[in-house]
């Protein structure tokens, strides 16, 4: 592998942490502001400043727009309702029926319910090093999320909440499967602005209902400054850095970095919201950034062979009389 081929791989492994890991601020910000915001205004703020700030690209990129196929119309359309609007709903109904672990539980599921779709509509296929990393990723995440805490709910409660939830991760796979697809044809700073644009409409009529009998003059300092780390970190900076990454490497691979998300999230709730620090978390870091490094070895592994290949391929043919 040339220096080149390896920085250019390092750069991607680097977004996909980095993507995830940015998604990570969107859960201590969305607790302050579902704390301060009515239901529907937060969230229809939150995609708001995130549209405004990607409508530059529209611009920039504006001669792509008429180039843009009906397929990825309907693509973009399917993953502003379901990646963002969806999403948002059913984590927010879900964590309204069970406490934190449960949800967590739940969420936990979220890397190997991408890497089961991407072997299922995609067709990637898992070695025993991406399995295992997947599998370091679970344990990890459960490890980070549900040490110290107590199941609260129970009976129908429970279930309905755990479905919910479950609901909100299969919306968030569809978000990273369908983004995949679409951005081999389209780029994503030009599929994003669009997304987000889409996820605010679908939210402008509760949206601005909430918004009319609100006082705007509440919130703290802090909830506004959540409201636009939520909107820019998970969803305007994250998204592209994530979308840039995943275009570069298969989605079971991408699967794996997604356990950078809660690690990212607790890391910064205990300096933003003071949540209390338990030594069990050192051993769930440890498994979330074991799987990340087992599956850029996976990469890595499968990156070389298919080097090997094509060098013995061209060999072969060099020996062909002309």
């Amino acid at each position: 592998m040339t220096d080149a081929s390896f920085k250019r791989q390092l750069l991607v492994y680097a977004q996909l942490f980095f993507g995830m890991a940015l998604f990570g601020t969107g859960t201590p910000s969305a607790k302050i502001v579902s704390e301060a915001f009515p239901v529907f205004l937060g969230p229809f703020l939150r995609l708001t400043i995130a549209a405004l700030a990607l409508t530059p690209f529209l611009f920039i990129y504006r001669k792509q727009l008429p180039q843009i196929s009906r397929q990825n119309w309907i693509k973009i359309v399917v993953i502003g309702g379901v990646g963002i609007v969806a999403f948002t709903l059913f984590l927010l109904y879900g964590m309204q029926r069970v406490n934190g672990v449960v949800g967590s539980v739940v969420m936990s599921l979220s890397p190997a319910a991408m890497a089961t779709a991407a072997v299922v509509f995609m067709g990637d296929s898992l070695g025993w090093r991406k399995l295992l990393a997947i599998t370091l990723a679970v344990a990890g995440v459960l490890v980070i999320n549900v040490s110290g805490q107590s199941i609260q709910a129970s009976g129908w409660t429970l279930v309905l909440g755990s479905v919910l939830v479950f609901c909100a991760v299969a919306s968030q796979t569809l978000y990273s499967i369908l983004g995949k697809q679409m951005i081999r044809e389209l780029s994503p700073v030009v599929a994003l602005p669009l997304i987000v644009w889409v996820a605010v409409l679908l939210f402008a009529g509760p949206g601005l209902y909430q918004a009319t009998s609100f006082d705007f003059a509440e919130p703290s300092l802090n909830a506004w400054i959540a409201i636009v780390v939520w909107g820019m970190g998970p969803l305007a900076i994250g998204t592209l850095i994530w979308f840039r990454g995943l275009s570069q490497v298969s989605a079971s691979t991408a699967s794996g970095y997604m356990s950078a998300m809660p690690a990212s999230a607790l890391a910064l709730s205990y300096l933003w919201l003071g949540d209390k620090f338990y030594p069990i978390h050192l051993v769930g870091f440890v498994l979330v950034f074991s799987s990340i490094g087992l599956v850029t070895w996976a990469h890595r592994v499968k990156e070389a062979s298919q080097q090997d290949k094509q060098r013995a391929s061209e060999s072969h043919n060099c020996a062909l009389p002309c």
